[in-house]
């Protein structure tokens, strides 16, 4: 899942939160951050529909995939969270459930 996602982030996430996770300017950072080690439910919000400059990536990125980065960036860097997010959490948040 680890190497997945740091796939997926160097491809989609790494140009506006950099390849550290230090961010720049207006893109925040994720190493450290509250919001992306804070409750999964609001990461999941922010990945499918986007949140201001960030664009929604639910229409681009599969729940394998997106699973696959919100694992990465909550476990890479100085973050550890130890949690391995599962595809089929986003298909549950994708479905309403």
């Amino acid at each position: 899942q680890m190497d997945r996602g740091a796939k997926v982030y160097a491809t989609n996430c790494a140009a506006c939160h950099q390849p550290n996770g230090k961010g720049a300017g207006a893109f925040p950072a994720l190493d450290g951050s509250k919001v992306a080690l804070g409750p999964k439910a609001g990461n999941f919000t922010i990945l499918i529909n986007g949140k201001g400059a960030m664009p929604k990536w639910g229409g681009v990125l599969s729940d394998g995939d997106l699973a696959a980065v919100m694992t990465y960036y909550r476990n890479a860097w100085g973050n550890k969270t130890g949690e391995v997010v599962q595809t089929q959490e986003f298909a549950a948040v994708r479905a309403g459930k």
